[in-house]
């Protein structure tokens, strides 16, 4: 067989089929066609209905860890058959519902080796939730199965119970449950979708089995103890490496100990100088500008301005003097980027030929600019 085909088959669980049988007095596999019978006992069995016993139980006003404690000591009061206990939260009694199944001596005898599943159960999961009653064509005969508000009931096809809707009614099913007849081939393959798609974390709530019958535990220590070693070699492997890396490298360092420390040196005198100039470019951007008012007189000189007084502080500069044109040097002035306006300050008046004015500057700041 190619690899490749190996993979697909283990990836559809094909391989599955050949691990899986069905038993009624005799084995049964589960094939695409329906029930087969078969010689070879395999590891995984779905036990029919005949072959066990169900009952419930409610454990009101008990906590989870009581439950199991208890659940524990009646497991171990009774040896002579396989047993399997499952339990689900009942909120109304604060406490919880317990399903228990028991295998007859013929399965536990017999088959204690292999995990178990009753055919209950797999039904149970493929209905999930679901209020249901079905009548089953299976190798035991018809068998009812009825499910509604998390209980199953089920029972062979006998006397008074002769059709579905008796049995139905028998267990309290309402008429809007749904109702469903499957013959052999078709529960055969419901039994075998179920089973295949059954999630591996929970399948310990589906099967039963005597563990120290069904597990090899010779095998089993092999199977851990060939992976522990391999780990613990593994450690000791990359410890010792990097072990080993350490040394080398401290013995750099040690070597290049002058080295870093002129570099250190080095750096720290860097970034002493950085933060220094940083600093002093601080200062200097915040302090406020002094030659600036100079260079907007020089500008009105250049103009043509006469000045015959000049005052200024942080916003304002006032220009007194005359020029052949008032108007030319209030021009120039206004096209200064240092000036938000410029305005004459009164009338200009005539002195002769020249005007005479005075103009009010006012300083642009850093966000008009």
């Amino acid at each position: 067989m190619k690899i490749n085909n190996l993979i697909q088959q283990i990836k559809a669980k094909d391989w599955l089929r050949h691990h899986v049988a069905y038993f009624h007095e005799k084995l049964f596999s589960l094939t695409a066609n329906g029930f087969a019978e078969t010689e070879r006992v395999p590891k995984v069995i779905i036990i029919a209905r005949t072959y066990y016993t169900e009952s419930w139980q409610t454990y009101p006003s008990i906590s989870l860890k009581e439950l199991k404690a208890l659940l524990k000591l009646q497991q171990d009061a009774k040896q002579s058959c396989i047993i399997k206990k499952n339990y689900t939260k009942n909120e109304q009694q604060e406490g919880f519902d317990v399903k228990t199944i028991q295998f007859n001596e013929l399965i536990s005898a017999n088959y204690s080796q292999c995990f178990l599943i009753p055919e209950t159960d797999l039904i149970a999961q493929n209905y999930e939730n679901k209020s249901v009653a079905l009548e089953l064509t299976t190798p035991a005969g018809a068998l009812f199965y009825g499910q509604a508000e998390g209980k199953a009931h089920s029972t062979y096809k006998k006397g008074l119970v002769s059709s579905l809707n008796i049995f139905s009614l028998s267990v309290g099913l309402s008429d809007k449950a749904l109702r469903v007849e499957l013959d052999s081939s078709q529960y055969c393959e419901i039994l075998w979708t179920t089973l295949k798609n059954y999630p591996l974390s929970k399948i310990s709530k589906l099967v039963s089995s005597d563990f120290k019958k069904s597990v090899n535990t010779n095998m089993l220590h092999a199977t851990y103890w060939a992976p522990l070693i391999s780990a613990a070699l593994f450690i000791i492997i990359v410890n010792g490496y990097f072990m080993i890396q350490h040394s080398m490298l401290e013995k750099d360092l040690s070597e290049n100990t002058s080295e870093i420390n002129l570099l250190l040196s080095k750096k720290q005198s860097i970034d002493d100088t950085n933060s220094y100039v940083t600093d002093v470019s601080n200062e200097l951007t915040s302090m406020p500008r002094v030659l600036s008012n100079f260079q907007i007189v020089q500008e009105a000189i250049k103009a043509g301005m006469d000045i015959q007084q000049f005052r200024g502080d942080s916003n304002e500069i006032m220009l007194r003097g005359f020029a052949n044109s008032a108007s030319t040097v209030l021009s120039a002035i206004s096209e200064l980027p240092e000036l938000s306006s410029a305005q004459f300050n009164g009338p200009v008046r005539k002195s002769g030929k020249r005007d005479y004015f005075v103009m009010t500057l006012k300083l642009a700041t850093n966000n008009e600019k």
